[in-house]
C-alpha cells in the first residue's frame, strides 16, 4: 500500500504544481495526520530522483531533478 501511495504522489506531482493532503486521502481513504504526514515526506525523500520536498499547510510540493 505503501509503495502505491508514493507512486501515486509523485505521478500526481509530475502533472500539478502540488500534491493537496485531500487528494491523497481521498484516493486511499486515509486521513493525513501529522505523523503520516512527516512518514511519507521522508519516503519521497528516499526516492532516487527527489531533490526537494515541502510541505506546506495543505499539501507536499516536490521538486525532482532533471534527466
Amino acid at each position: 500500500m505503501e509503495e502505491k501511495i508514493l507512486d501515486f504522489i509523485m505521478e500526481y506531482a509530475q502533472e500539478n504544481e502540488g500534491v493537496p493532503f485531500q487528494v491523497i486521502e481521498e484516493n486511499f481513504n486515509i486521513v493525513m495526520d501529522d505523523k503520516l504526514k512527516d512518514i511519507i515526506s521522508d519516503a519521497i525523500w528516499d526516492r532516487d530522483n527527489v531533490s526537494d520536498v515541502i510541505m506546506e499547510n495543505d499539501r507536499y510540493v516536490i521538486t525532482c531533478f532533471e534527466d
